[in-house]
C-alpha cells in the first residue's frame, strides 16, 4: 500500500493544479487517473476569460485565438453583434493545456497512476484507504475529488450535489467565417432547449461547433440538426469525431464531508448561465490548496476545522455571481424561440452594444445579463407573469 498526504481523483486540469499546488508546498500528493492519456478527447470548447490567462501563467503556444466579441443569432436568425477593440476572451489548445498542468504537477513532485478505476473508498477516523479494481491500494490523509461531471466517486460516498445537468455535443469543422476574431452564438430550442449552440473559431479555417440542452437524449441527432438548421454551418465540414459531455451547474450546500473536499465541475463549481467551469475552478482550487496546506501545517487538533473552511472560503469569492447568474438562467428558461427573436431583434441599440463593450458576453454573464435587463424591461415582466401562472 503507498502512502500519501493527499489523493487527488482526477488528472484534468484542476485537478492537476490542485496537486502542482500541494507537491510545491511539500506534501506528498497522487493522482489517480481513470484514463490512460490526460488530455483526449477534448471535452470542451477551450474559451476561457482574459483573466485566465494571469491565474494559469498559461504558455502562449497554447492559445489558438482570441476573442473580443459575438454575434447572437435567434432561431428566424434574427441577429445581433457587438465587438471589442481588446479581447476579452482566448481559445485554448485544451487537450495540450491538460498535458501543460500534468508535467507541471509531475516536476513539482506529484506522483500519477494512470488506468486507476477505484473500487472501493474506506474512510477511517484518521485516514482513508482506496483500493483500485486492478489490486493496488493507496492511503491518505485527505481526499480530493476533481473528477469533473463524472459522478461516480459521489455514488461511492453517498454525496449528492443536487443542481441540474445540461448535456452536450461539440464537433471540429473546417468553416469560412466572416470574422474569426468573434464568437457566434444561435438559441434554438429544439436543438439547444433552454441552452444555446455555439460556433468558436480557432483560427482563420476552423472553429469548434456544438450546442447544450438540458434533455439528455439524441444528442448526436440535434448535432446533425444544428448543421441543417443554422446558415452559418451551411458549408462547414466536420473534420473530427464528435464529443458529448455533460456541465453540471446549480450550488452545492457542501463541498467538504470532513477529509474529502470536492472541487471543479465535480463540486458544480461552474457558471450556471455560460457553463464556464476552468476559471472558476481554478479559482476554488487554489482556494482548496492553501486551506489543505494550512490545515497540514497548523495544530493537529485544528485539522478538520481548517478543512471546513474551504466551503465557506471558495463560496465567499464566487456564490454572488452564481446567485445572479441562476436568477438569470431562471429568467432564460421561461423564454420561448419567439421571444429571444424579438429580445436579439431590441438589442440592436447603441445603449446595449455599449453594454456588451463594456462588460464582454461570457465573461461577466451576471453583470452583463442584469444591464441587458434593464434595457429591456419586458423580460422580467413576461417573466414574472409566467412565474405566477405556473
Amino acid at each position: 500500500m503507498e502512502k500519501f498526504d493527499v489523493i487527488v481523483i482526477g488528472g484534468g486540469p484542476i485537478g492537476c493544479n490542485v496537486a502542482s499546488n500541494l507537491a510545491s508546498a511539500g506534501l506528498s500528493v497522487s493522482v489517480l487517473e481513470a484514463k490512460t492519456r490526460i488530455g483526449f478527447p477534448n471535452h470542451c470548447s477551450g474559451l476561457v476569460p482574459i483573466e485566465f490567462l494571469e491565474l494559469t501563467n498559461l504558455d502562449k503556444s497554447l492559445i489558438l485565438n482570441y476573442i473580443n466579441g459575438a454575434e447572437v443569432f435567434s432561431y428566424k436568425e434574427s441577429n445581433f453583434s457587438f465587438k471589442r477593440e481588446s479581447p476579452y476572451a482566448v481559445v485554448i489548445d485544451r487537450s495540450n493545456f491538460d498535458i501543460f498542468m500534468e508535467q507541471r504537477a509531475k516536476r513539482n513532485g506529484a506522483k500519477f497512476f494512470y488506468n486507476a478505476h477505484i473500487e472501493n473508498i474506506e474512510n477511517t477516523s484518521d485516514k482513508l484507504s482506496i483500493t483500485l479494481t486492478n489490486g493496488n491500494s493507496f492511503e491518505a490523509r485527505v481526499l480530493v475529488v476533481a473528477t469533473g461531471a463524472t459522478n461516480a466517486i459521489q455514488r461511492m460516498l453517498n454525496v449528492d450535489m443536487g443542481g441540474e445537468t445540461i448535456y452536450t455535443a461539440q464537433v471540429d469543422t473546417e468553416i469560412e467565417l466572416p470574422q474569426t476574431e468573434i464568437a457566434y452564438i444561435y438559441m434554438n430550442n429544439k436543438i439547444s432547449h433552454n441552452w444555446f449552440s455555439w460556433i468558436i473559431p480557432t483560427n482563420g479555417k476552423k472553429a469548434r461547433v456544438g450546442f447544450g440542452t438540458d434533455i439528455g437524449k439524441n444528442l448526436l441527432y440535434k448535432l446533425d440538426e444544428l448543421f441543417k438548421s443554422w446558415s452559418k454551418l451551411s458549408k462547414a465540414k466536420a473534420i473530427d469525431k464528435p464529443v458529448v459531455w455533460s456541465i453540471p451547474i446549480g450550488i452545492a450546500k457542501q463541498t467538504v464531508f470532513k477529509n474529502v473536499l470536492f472541487v471543479g465541475d465535480s463540486a458544480r463549481i461552474v457558471k450556471p448561465f455560460s457553463g464556464g467551469g476552468l476559471l472558476t475552478g481554478f479559482i476554488a482550487g487554489n482556494i482548496l490548496s492553501d486551506t489543505i496546506i494550512e490545515a497540514f501545517s497548523g495544530n493537529p487538533k485544528d485539522f478538520y476545522k481548517i478543512l471546513r473552511q474551504y466551503d465557506k472560503r471558495w463560496k465567499k469569492i464566487l456564490l454572488p455571481e452564481f446567485k445572479k447568474e441562476i436568477i438569470l438562467r431562471d429568467i432564460y428558461k421561461t423564454l420561448t424561440d419567439e421571444d429571444k427573436d424579438t429580445i436579439v431583434k431590441n438589442l440592436n441599440k447603441d445603449k446595449v452594444s455599449e453594454t456588451l463593450v463594456r462588460y464582454g458576453f461570457m465573461d461577466k454573464p451576471a453583470i452583463t445579463g442584469l444591464k441587458l435587463l434593464l434595457t429591456n424591461p419586458q423580460i422580467p415582466l413576461t417573466y414574472l407573469k409566467r412565474k405566477v401562472s405556473r
